[in-house]
């Protein structure tokens, strides 16, 4: 790498160097930002998106009688785009008429797939008459419900990636710091 210069003069860090007070708390800090953000990401959307799935496991398919409103958002970040389909639409069940407005089980937009435009055309067909559209409603709570229940793998893998990396990075640098806190401070 430019500027670095390796010759055979150099000698690796001392024990001293290496287990000085400031790499101790470089060590806290990284581990104490990586495993946070990691139990984030999980609670809030790994487990979110289970809890979904699970929810309309077992849920009623019925007719969508209207769509009030349906778009495809495209939002450009860096080389793929972000879709997502953003969606209003009514259904009847047992008689009574609910709004609903949830496309798919898993929140947010994907970056790879043709999921969110696939739905999206499906959506558009049913507006110009040329199909059905159903909506999957949970019969516990008849308020809730979704147009596609199906569980993506890719998508939540997608979403695991990340909390997975974060922990894989932050428990081991967590662990040799606290393994080893006396020789950070004993060697002063």
């Amino acid at each position: 790498m430019p500027g670095w210069k390796r010759s055979s003069e150099e000698q690796p860090p001392s024990e001293k160097e290496l287990y000085c007070p400031r790499n101790y708390y470089l060590g806290v800090l990284l581990s104490s930002i990586l495993l946070p953000a990691a139990l984030y990401v999980f609670i809030f959307h790994v487990l979110v998106d289970w809890q979904n799935y699970t929810q309309f496991k077992n849920s009623v398919a019925t007719p969508v009688t209207r769509v009030l409103h349906v778009e495809l958002v495209e939002q450009q970040h860096r080389e793929q785009p972000l879709e997502e389909v953003v969606v209003k639409y009514e259904y009847t069940y047992k008689g009574k008429l609910y709004t609903g407005d949830r496309a798919s089980i898993f929140s947010g937009g994907e970056r790879h797939g043709s999921f969110h435009s696939d739905l999206y055309e499906r959506i558009k067909l049913f507006q110009q008459g040329d199909g059905p559209l159903v909506c999957y409603v949970d019969p516990q709570n008849p308020a809730e419900s979704v147009l596609d229940r199906s569980f993506r793998l890719g998508s939540f893998l997608m979403h695991l990636i990340l909390p997975l990396g974060l922990t894989g990075f932050g428990l081991p640098i967590l662990f040799s710091i606290l393994k080893d806190k006396k020789r950070y401070f004993a060697l002063r």
